[in-house]
């Protein structure tokens, strides 16, 4: 099959056509590829920010249909149009039988390493040599995923856009889930890419009060107001820090942090109310330190919350239901399409800041 293959970081992706795809084992489904979502994630495996080893094939927003299905699989049948989430849960470990699949414990222990969940890969090269996957491996025509991960795609929602729901939008719905929110509460999200901008669509439906938007692009913030931001503070123009806290009276009730880098995590710390909660959301390269002002965080009763996406058992169905009744659009967060061979142009669209989310089609 033709893949777009990452073989060795910081070097632009090449499109193959001798990658050869095993069947799937127990539990596993093999999914015809329609359409990938580009997200920032897979563009930090491709600069080692995030090391799974190459030769990988990245892509983690999948939709497509399914092909076949391997022994002792229930949830899906061939035919059936899905989305897979960026989380493949085992459905057996301690943290997905009480409800916590999203930081299910072996897919935790493998999703670095490339492989599926028995630790082994079904890619390999025509001429045997390994290849590894990155949370799904969608820059292809086929991919091969836990049926733990997948969720059935209604006829009205477009194939195609709903990609996006698997990482943006699963990561925008765990990331409100997490904040309890209370109805009328103000809440700061660092950060307008598509899952910041998913995030200020799902407050917007949870009873959000001010949701305010903080980024760096004019246009990024513009897209946060249509999405339903109250609010918006270009950080690159103000002290986005007091321009938050005189907002709102002393700081936002919660914040939710999604751009992963220092100077934002520092900036949810400064900004956060008295009391308040943060939720980190963005993944920092994985040698990044952050400093933590212990003796702040304790005093000021600031609860931090680390949250790694939703529950695709669980959340996705709900979230499927907020896009059937028009209170979350993932058709807005798609700003451009390209096939295959074009991947490299999205790669840098992504890189510049040009691109919420593109959608990558396999022919």
């Amino acid at each position: 099959m033709k893949a777009a293959v990452l073989f060795k970081y910081k070097e632009p992706l090449k499109v193959v056509d001798n990658v050869e795809l095993d069947p799937p084992k127990e539990g596993e489904v093999r999914i015809k590829v329609e359409a990938t979502g580009m997200c920032h994630s897979d563009v930090n495996v491709f600069v080692g920010a995030t090391p799974v080893p190459p030769p990988v094939i990245a892509g983690h927003e999948i939709a497509g249909v399914v092909e076949e299905v391997g022994p002792g699989v229930t949830r899906v049948k061939p035919g059936d149009r899905v989305v897979s989430a960026f989380v493949h849960p085992c459905g057996k470990c301690r943290n997905c039988i009480s409800g916590h699949e999203n930081v299910c414990e072996v897919f935790s222990a493998t999703r670095l390493k490339g492989l599926m969940m028995d630790g082994t890969s079904r890619l390999h090269f025509k001429d045997g040599s390994p290849l590894r996957f990155f949370l799904g491996g969608g820059f292809a025509e086929y991919a091969e995923v836990s049926e733990n991960a997948l969720t059935v795609v209604p006829q009205e929602i477009d194939l195609k856009k709903a990609a996006v729901l698997g990482c943006a939008g699963l990561t925008g719905y765990g990331a409100v889930n997490s904040l309890k929110l209370e109805p009328g509460e103000s809440v700061a999200v660092i950060g307008a890419g598509g899952v910041g901008l998913s995030v200020i669509q799902l407050l917007k439906a949870s009873g959000a009060g001010r949701i305010i938007a903080v980024g760096t692009k004019k246009w990024k913030l513009d897209k946060a107001m249509e999405m339903g931001a109250t609010d918006v503070v270009n950080s690159k123009e103000t002290d986005a820090v007091r321009a938050l806290k005189e907002m709102t009276n002393g700081g936002p009730d919660a914040v939710v942090e999604v751009a992963g880098v220092p100077d934002t995590i520092k900036m949810a710390m400064d900004s956060v109310r008295l009391g308040g909660r943060i939720v980190l959301v963005g993944l920092p390269p994985a040698t990044a330190e952050i400093p933590l002002r212990v003796a702040t965080i304790v005093r000021n009763g600031i609860q931090i919350i680390g949250n790694y996406g939703g529950r695709p058992r669980i959340d996705m169905p709900r979230l499927m239901d907020l896009v059937k009744m028009g209170k979350y659009d993932p058709n807005k967060l798609v700003t451009g399409t390209y096939h295959l061979e074009e991947i490299n142009e999205a790669v840098h669209s992504l890189e510049q800041g040009e691109a919420l989310r593109s959608i990558i089609l396999p022919s």
